[in-house]
């Protein structure tokens, strides 16, 4: 059986970079190296993230002086299109939810689009702001 699952980035815990895949009541049922995660979401997350095939790719960066502390896309000259958060929402005060978020932090809305992953590996998006990242970054240009 498919199920949803909720995902914490490694690094916010302790651990290596990766996503930690939790159970309902939040312990480590999973790990998912960022060598695996990276494969993972450039199969089954970025087809989904674009209208168009784009030349992006998920990238670690440090943040605050924190080692792979933060995931971004970004373009093929290495600029940032959006940042990517691992089961926090920054829009709720960066509470834990479980889910993928994209987004700015420094734009409002913050979340552009929200995706749940599932135990076989694939990701669906959830009620977000614009049906590609792309559309929303082309609706908001000049606002």
């Amino acid at each position: 059986m498919i199920v949803p699952q909720r995902v914490r980035w490694g690094p916010v815990d302790g651990r290596p970079a990766g996503i930690r895949v939790l159970d309902e009541d939040e312990a480590e049922v999973d790990f998912i190296a960022w060598s695996a995660l990276e494969r993972e979401l450039n199969q089954r997350l970025m087809p989904q993230l674009f209208s168009y095939t784009p030349a992006f790719r998920f990238e670690m960066r440090d943040h605050h002086g924190k080692t792979d502390g933060l995931v971004q896309l970004v373009n093929d000259q290495g600029d940032r299109f959006c940042d990517v958060w691992f089961g926090v929402n920054p829009g709720d005060g960066w509470a834990f939810d479980g889910l993928v978020q994209f987004g700015d932090p420094d734009a409002d809305p913050l979340v552009w689009q929200s995706y749940q992953r599932y135990s076989d590996g694939t990701y669906r998006r959830l009620p977000s702001f614009a049906s590609s990242l792309d559309q929303f970054k082309q609706a908001t240009k000049g606002s």
